[in-house]
């Protein structure tokens, strides 16, 4: 029976999907899933994890930034290379409104069928249910004013979305399995 192991490379793909999304990382993205599973976003797409990325990635381009957190992951195993997972999920798009900034806050949880073979876990099915979700306005555009007063010039490292960002400098092996 699947152990402790086979769970943390379960949390471990889980983990390299968030980061493939916030660094727009399509091979990672399509690395997570089978090639045949079905995908389920509230309505919002259904199909194969090919047909989402090449929906999602322009949706994600046209955005300023977005970040997916994701935690409090169950897995239960169903079989010696079977398993399923509920995983809440937090996603912050920011979007560009005319002159303002908004924040899309929303809340959810990936339900997700496992299946294990060639060694490694992927995501077989997944169903993505939307709890809630929130507008917010951005009010502070120059957070390294706000940071570091009185010190000009001074500003946070920016995060990138692409394989330049720096977290592929100092790991340009990690979530790859």
């Amino acid at each position: 029976m699947p152990g402790t192991e086979d769970k943390l490379d379960i949390h471990e793909t889980l983990y390299r999907y968030c980061r493939s999304m916030d660094r727009m990382d399509a091979p990672l993205a399509l690395d997570c899933f089978w090639p045949d599973a079905t995908l389920e976003y509230s309505g919002l797409y259904n199909g194969s994890p090919a047909g989402f990325v090449d929906w999602l990635w322009p949706v994600h381009a046209s955005m300023v930034c977005h970040t997916h957190r994701v935690c409090n992951m169950l897995v239960d195993f169903t079989g010696d290379a079977a398993a399923v997972s509920e995983s809440m999920v937090q996603v912050t798009l920011r979007m560009q409104q005319g002159d303002e900034l908004i924040d899309l806050i929303g809340h959810g949880r990936y339900l997700d069928t496992w299946r294990k073979a060639e060694g490694r876990w992927r995501i077989a099915d997944r169903v993505f249910v939307s709890d809630m979700s929130t507008m917010v306005p951005v009010r502070a555009r120059d957070v390294g004013a706000i940071l570091y007063p009185g010190t000009p010039g001074q500003q946070p490292l920016p995060g990138r979305r692409d394989t330049s960002d720096l977290s592929y400098r100092l790991l340009p092996n990690l979530g790859r399995a």
